[in-house]
């Protein structure tokens, strides 16, 4: 057992508990409260002066499946623009994702995607961001299919003078694929394929589509073409999501904002800071990612996002959920992850000073699984 001794928590459900214990039990929350009472063989980590945030959520990335110098990409299949049946597990890489230590940062989780070459790319995952066994690390897999209808997939199909070399084209594949799955489910004499049978979580609403959309007018096209079936729908990148985005209120769309802070974009300034806002307030989940179209960024990159997110407006608390409970909601793990509650994986990163509000703060402590990462001699021996 470890007891965190005397900390303001930030629990990242958007309430701030002032001079709080909280009790680890191996790999879990035990207990939240003040003044917990504690044997004399217990460690004790003194957090009296500092600020306890949950381990931030990094929503959409491809860590873990670039190397070192980012040489190996085993995540753009640009064989085929449908591959419905690919899944990222089979590419992730402890060792580049170990060597990346984004826990230094505070990111003790991310969500893993195939590359937005694709129409349809395949399955995204769940890893922490430490551990032993690839297996180990992840939290949960085939969390939502990858989609994208932005211009990468032209640029890939596009040279090679086959669809989808336009906007057309992508969607047409894209409703020819899930028709053809709601086909597969009612043939009851079918033979067997790969990827209608891999659409089936999909389209029984099991899993969401992460549709990659970097403008107004691609998330719009997105709404009109899939309005008729069966599927739930999260946009990614999403810089020109406002308030008129279509029916993003009415249907309660999610939303995982791309990269902010990429200099080489050209989509990413036209984002509508005032519009999210809104959109929260009236019961948007909108979360934060520090990745875009073939984009990998360093460790400091979500923080970073989050801190310009504040400083366009947005509330230091509401930040903080963008990276926490809410993307855990989107991607299905809010029963483990996203919040520091009794009963969830103890995932904790202590800081001298509130991040979000300023650079000055530091990382003292970073707990993935109960374990105090930065002290831990599995990870320098790593290196």
């Amino acid at each position: 057992m470890i007891l965190i001794r005397g900390g303001t928590v930030h629990d990242g459900k958007g309430n701030i508990l002032e001079d709080v214990d909280i009790l680890i039990d191996g790999s879990h929350i035990k207990d939240i409260r003040h003044s917990i009472e504690v044997s004399n063989d217990i460690e004790i980590f003194d957090a009296r002066g500092k600020v306890i945030f949950p381990g931030f959520i990094e929503s959409l990335n491809i860590w873990g499946c670039k190397g070192p110098g980012w040489g190996d990409d085993d995540l753009k299949e640009a064989s085929d623009p449908i591959t419905p049946d690919m899944n990222v597990v089979y590419s992730f890489d402890q060792d580049s994702m170990l060597f990346q230590r984004v826990f230094e940062y505070g990111v003790t989780s991310a969500a893993i995607t195939p590359s937005t070459s694709n129409v349809l790319g395949g399955y995204a995952a769940v890893f922490k961001t430490y551990g032993k066994h690839p297996y180990e690390m992840l939290v949960k897999e085939n969390i939502g299919m990858v989609s994208s209808v932005t211009t990468e997939i032209k640029k890939v199909y596009g040279t090679r003078n086959t669809c989808p070399m336009t906007r057309m084209g992508a969607f047409a594949l894209l409703k020819q694929a899930i028709i053809k799955a709601l086909d597969y489910r009612n043939n009851d004499n079918k033979d067997y394929d790969s990827k209608s049978d891999a659409l089936q979580k999909l389209i029984n609403r099991e899993v969401p589509l992460f549709v990659n959309c970097n403008t107004k007018s691609e998330m719009d096209a997105v709404e009109l073409a899939l309005k008729d079936f069966p599927i739930d729908i999260v946009f990614t990148g999403a810089f020109g999501v406002n308030q008129n985005t279509g029916n993003i209120i009415k249907n309660k769309f999610s939303v995982i904002l791309g990269d902010l802070t990429n200099a080489m974009s050209s989509v990413n300034s036209k984002v509508d800071f005032e519009g999210i806002k809104k959109l929260m307030e009236n019961g948007v989940d909108i979360a934060i990612s520090s990745c875009g179209d073939n984009v990998s960024s360093g460790k400091e990159s979500l923080l970073w996002n989050a801190i310009l997110c504040y400083k366009y407006g947005l509330k230091s608390n509401d930040v903080l959920r963008m990276i926490t409970s809410i993307p855990a909601k989107i991607l299905g793990v809010d029963d483990r992850i996203g919040s520091i509650e009794i009963g969830k994986d103890a995932d904790i990163i202590i800081w001298t000073e509130n991040p979000i509000e300023t650079y000055t703060a530091r990382v003292e402590a970073a707990f993935i699984n109960g374990e105090n990462i930065l002290n831990s001699r599995r990870v320098e021996s790593c290196w």
